[in-house]
């Protein structure tokens, strides 16, 4: 028993060793985000995804995003979502003789998605632009059919900038949002966008050893007080605002970091107190 505990101690030691001393942080990313909306709801709660009939909201731009991990799970294999980089609505009324009638010519709005290619992200530096978003808010028709509600999928690949690296597999989530069309008097008349699910700004993953936290909460920012009461949302909504009669881009930021790892000094510590511990065990079995 002493000879089979001393054998485990002398292959533990040095792996222990061995192993925070090769965990070393990536110093830096080259990244690439894209995007996609993938199913939105118009103002008679109507939901589409891409190819199905046109319910008012018209999808512009047509793209498919492939990745393996999505929101954090990995998957079986590469998964291909279509989508759109451009919603936009106004055109469309609704009757219910005709169905959706459309109006050429007719003012309309927009929202769209825009990639960032070949940036730089630090370890543990500042964050670095992400997806663009720019709503083209128009004041359109009264009895229009108007965007309310949809989903953006979100993809970031990474590389890290090491010598012969390739690229880790493409992480994915989803961003599902309201929007809100306010009236054009008084003192709330920006339209906005409230994110429903800010739990999906923060996502960890494992490389070589070391834990990275992808992040980017810093994207949106509290609703102000007047827009809460005026839409009834909870005091933690989180979004961004638009002006009406302009195209407002909100820019979405992305940073990681590195979680702590035990160092060297630390595993010795931690065998010594294994040592300890089997001490006590024997010393346990020859006084019973």
């Amino acid at each position: 028993m002493k000879r089979l505990a001393l054998i485990a101690l002398t292959l533990l030691f040095p792996l222990l060793l061995q192993t925070a001393a090769s965990a070393a942080v990536v110093p830096s990313w080259t990244y690439t985000v894209d995007g996609a909306f993938v199913e939105w709801t118009n103002s008679r709660n109507d939901t589409n995804v891409p190819g199905d009939p046109n319910n008012g909201i018209t999808g512009i731009g047509s793209k498919s995003l492939t990745y393996l991990f999505d929101g954090g799970v990995m998957l079986p294999a590469p998964v291909t979502t279509p989508g759109f980089s451009t919603l936009r609505w106004g055109d469309y009324t609704y009757s219910n003789r005709n169905g959706y009638v459309f109006h050429n010519g007719a003012t309309t709005s927009s929202i769209s998605i825009a990639p960032t290619v070949g940036g730089t992200l630090i370890t543990g530096g500042a964050a670095v632009n992400g997806l663009v978003l720019s709503h083209s808010n128009k004041a359109i028709a009264g009895d229009s059919i108007t965007l309310q509600s949809g989903t953006a999928r979100a993809i970031l690949q990474l590389i890290p900038q090491l010598p012969g690296a390739t690229s880790l597999p493409v992480f994915s989530t989803t961003l599902d949002f309201k929007f809100f069309e306010t009236p054009n008097t008084g003192s709330t008349q920006q339209d906005v966008f409230v994110l429903m699910n800010p739990e999906v700004t923060q996502e960890t993953f494992h490389f070589y050893g070391i834990d990275y936290v992808m992040d980017f909460t810093k994207s949106f920012s509290p609703i102000p007080l007047a827009y809460r009461t005026l839409l009834g949302l909870p005091a933690d909504a989180v979004g961004w605002l638009t002006s009406e009669g302009v195209t407002t881009t909100h820019q979405t930021l992305l940073s990681i970091t590195a979680l702590p790892t035990p160092e060297p000094a630390s595993a010795v510590l931690m065998l010594m107190g294994l040592g300890g511990l089997g001490m006590m065990m024997r010393r346990a079995r020859r006084t019973a």
